[in-house]
């Protein structure tokens, strides 16, 4: 009887420890501004998911429980309980009903200790291409996150959902019945700035994202008289101001001559098509409008030396190996 009486009081123990962690938890996600957090209860089980069930003076079912491919659990004195599709509240409340038949003060908590159900395939430019389960509401961003982030992003991320599914309720959503399938497209910059209606696109079991790869890198290069000579990709955008990408190299060196800066458009490493020439102090003060460069420009800053000197730094600034000083 002590040792039945000392393994009841441990059982005690641990649900009152698991309880509180799951009290704590609930109050952590009430803290925190991410849309994404729920209660551990209103997690919902599926398929092939495991659910731990912890109940005091019950070891017969304190134990990890498989769900059944029919979405059942098969459970010692309470018999077959339907799981799947069910909240881990609602499966709390079910089992303590029925416990109520044999056990005066029924205790227990449960939670769900592995995923199977709700699978989501992130592929294209991401660290880790694969499937992943959500394990709980996550967002499509969150989803990017679990694939280690993007890589070599491209201008798009597309969700495609099953029609069967549910609804992706979303403008610009494109359906194709024939395929059973909703898909959506969305700016890249406006899904990894992590929050916005982008970015908070609540995921299903079964979604797939997209993260589009740069097929051809869309440079501005800069060269001459700045700190940090390089390029600037456009990644998510057309066009990027003239000021903005000297910002990107650091700004200017104390030798630069900014009274005619050269401007030339490449269509290929090597090959310009039409150069003019800028009075970049006069953008400086706001007394001329900043120049748009959009993919293919070499900007170059000369310095007190002969314009020779900077025209034949033009095609060295395509050629040479590229700095990437950001991307937008």
């Amino acid at each position: 009887m002590k040792v039945i009486r000392w393994k009841s009081d441990l059982l005690y123990v641990v649900v009152a420890l698991l309880s509180a962690f799951t009290l704590r938890n609930i109050s952590l996600a009430q803290s925190t501004p991410r849309q994404t957090e729920q209660s551990p209860g209103d997690t919902i089980i599926g398929v092939e998911d495991t659910v731990t069930i912890l109940a005091l003076n019950a070891e017969e079912l304190s134990r990890a429980w498989r769900v059944s491919s029919a979405g059942d659990l098969n459970l010692p004195m309470l018999g077959r309980v339907r799981a799947a599709g069910k909240t881990v509240g609602q499966l709390e409340k079910d089992l303590f009903e029925r416990m109520k038949k044999y056990f005066k003060d029924p205790q227990l908590t449960m939670y769900v200790s592995e995923y199977r159900s709700q699978p989501v395939s992130v592929v294209g430019a991401v660290e880790r291409p694969g499937t992943y389960q959500l394990q709980g509401p996550k967002t499509i961003f969150d989803a990017i996150l679990m694939a280690g982030g993007p890589k070599e992003t491209g201008p798009t991320v597309t969700l495609s959902r099953s029609i069967r599914n549910g609804p992706l309720d979303y403008p610009g959503v494109r359906v194709d019945p024939d395929q059973d399938l909703r898909s959506l497209e969305l700016n890249a910059t406006d899904v990894m700035q992590g929050k916005g209606p982008a970015a908070e696109i609540r995921l299903v079991a079964g979604d797939v994202v997209t993260v589009s790869t740069i097929k051809e890198r869309k440079l501005v290069h800069i060269a001459g008289e700045v700190i940090h000579p390089g390029s600037v990709e456009l990644a998510t955008r057309d066009s990027i101001s003239l000021m903005k990408v000297l910002a990107m190299a650091g700004g200017l060196t104390k030798t630069a001559s900014i009274g005619k800066v050269m401007i030339s458009r490449a269509d290929q490493p090597g090959g310009e098509v039409g150069t003019t020439f800028v009075n970049l102090k006069k953008i400086m003060n706001g007394q001329a409008k900043d120049l748009e460069l959009s993919p293919g420009h070499i900007v170059i800053i000369p310095s007190n030396s002969l314009m020779t000197v900077v025209q034949s730094a033009s095609t060295s600034a395509v050629n040479t190996g590229i700095l990437l000083l950001g991307r937008f």
